[in-house]
């Protein structure tokens, strides 16, 4: 553990998002650890292969759009009791041993009932998952990301990425995500049946 919080780049300051290679695989509890020391200044997800994703706050700005966001997917879980809807606090361990943390996650009914609920993560393949890309964030490595998504059984990946005005699709049985350009509204059925995505509300937050 304190090895990992010696790795270089590692500190509650940094302006961007960093990969890193620990010594050690680095389990979910330590990830919680590591959270704790920095007083959650700091992100960690974790790749299948080990390498830690480590990411600094993001700022008002993306926040208010990580917060438009979410407001929209858990509106239409509410509404239509479709199941459940988290924030990126809450985290997805994939069964690749992958942990991340999406700006919105949802669960259907059906994936909810078979999840473990005794486990802080959410142990479960969500039916979507929606990322913001922000500032701090580097595009590989959320590209990274979205591929871990779908190749873990993710039926839809959102990736919205306000700075280049880029919108990435992946649904499952995709090998990759679809580029889709500056595109306002993304129509998320069948997998969340009349749910109309405002992407332009997120994108111009503030």
């Amino acid at each position: 553990m304190a090895l990992a919080l010696d790795l270089p780049g590692l500190r509650p300051d940094m302006e961007s998002a960093v990969e890193i290679v620990p010594p050690h695989w680095v389990d979910d509890e330590e990830i919680l650890e590591l959270s704790q020391r920095y007083d959650d200044l700091l992100t960690f997800e974790r790749f299948a292969d080990g390498t830690l994703l480590v990411s600094p706050l993001a700022g008002w700005r993306p926040s208010g759009r990580d917060a438009e966001l979410i407001y929209q997917v858990v509106s239409w879980v509410r509404a239509g009791d479709h199941g459940l809807a988290m924030g990126s606090t809450g985290g997805v361990h994939l069964p690749d041993h992958s942990l991340f943390a999406p700006d919105a996650t949802y669960v259907s009914r059906e994936r909810f009932a078979r999840m473990d609920k005794s486990r802080t993560f959410a142990e479960t393949v969500p039916d979507a998952v929606f990322e913001v890309l922000s500032p701090s964030d580097r595009i590989r490595s959320i590209l990274k990301k979205i591929d871990a998504y779908l190749c873990n059984g993710v039926r839809l990946v959102v990736l919205i990425d306000p700075i280049r005005l880029e919108v990435y699709v992946g649904r499952e049985d995709d090998e990759a995500p679809r580029r889709l350009g500056n595109v306002d509204e993304l129509d998320c059925s069948p997998v969340m049946p009349g749910f109309i995505l405002d992407i332009a509300a997120i994108r111009n937050v503030a």
